[in-house]
């Protein structure tokens, strides 16, 4: 009975600091649940969101859907290199490699998905990375040993961060950004490429409308400035006939007889 009674306190102070952890841990949880809902948007909007960054749709469309499918992935990359010739001039060319892309960190939501490349993207922007792909996979290193094997390293890369378990607010606060930013901008960029091209459509369809209705006001107007027809000018009448003069009657004759 003492026994349990001595041990009472040792129970009471393990719950009371598991008690004081749990809401560090959930606050955590929380602001990654909130951020990744806010970042949630459909494929299409994040393969727009993306393009420039990527090259192209297409490439943009191929870190998307292996990032969201998870592990280990290939994608193209477009790489631009320039050499200086003999005479010194420059030839720059752009070719198309192979990348290899590890995603340790499993299968994504469409929400860490554009978490992911807004990070990869923020990175490339600052000059730290050359692509979205090394941003998000780190840059390779390949030493050659003493025995002549060689040994292959990769540094940085967000999903190695990722995967190490770090929450996606404290990635960015170990990148140098705020995630929240990041985000915001993105969607209130999209938000005003949204309004710009409705703005532009609804000129469009001012335009046109105003174009067809050309015509018909254009035949209102010629038919408002068109002379009213003269009208039809009666003809005079006719004189009318002198009423036909009768002739006197003649004299008669007398009757033809004897001398008297």
């Amino acid at each position: 009975m003492n026994t349990s009674l001595r041990r009472l306190p040792l129970c009471i102070a393990l719950a009371a600091l598991f008690s004081a952890a749990v809401p560090a841990f959930a606050q955590d949880a929380g602001g990654d649940t909130e951020i990744v809902a806010e970042a949630t948007v459909s494929r299409d909007r994040l393969v727009d969101r993306y393009a420039e960054a990527a090259g192209s749709e297409d490439l943009a469309a191929g870190l998307i859907d292996g990032l969201r499918k998870g592990g280990e992935f290939t994608v193209q990359e477009a790489v631009t290199t320039t050499t200086t010739n003999a005479d010194g001039t420059t030839t720059t060319t752009t070719t198309m490699v192979d990348r290899t892309v590890a995603n340790p960190a499993g299968p994504m939501g469409w929400g860490e998905v554009n978490i992911s490349l807004s990070l990869a993207q923020a990175l490339v922007d600052a000059g730290t990375y050359a692509s979205l792909s090394t941003a998000l996979a780190g840059v390779p290193t390949t030493v050659t040993n003493a025995d002549g094997t060689t040994t292959t390293t990769v540094e940085g890369g967000v999903l190695a961060m990722r995967a190490d378990g770090m929450g996606w607010g404290a990635i960015a606060k170990e990148l140098g950004f705020n995630l929240g930013s990041l985000i915001s901008a993105s969607n209130k960029s999209e938000r005003a490429v949204a309004a710009a091209d409705k703005k532009a459509e609804r000129t469009a369809k001012a335009e046109k409308a105003e174009k067809a209705a050309k015509p018909e006001k254009a035949e209102r107007t010629a038919k408002a400035e068109r002379p009213d027809r003269v009208a039809k000018v009666d003809r005079p009448e006719r004189p009318t006939r002198p009423e036909r003069i009768e002739r006197p009657q003649r004299p008669e004759r007398p009757e033809r007889g004897g001398r008297p």
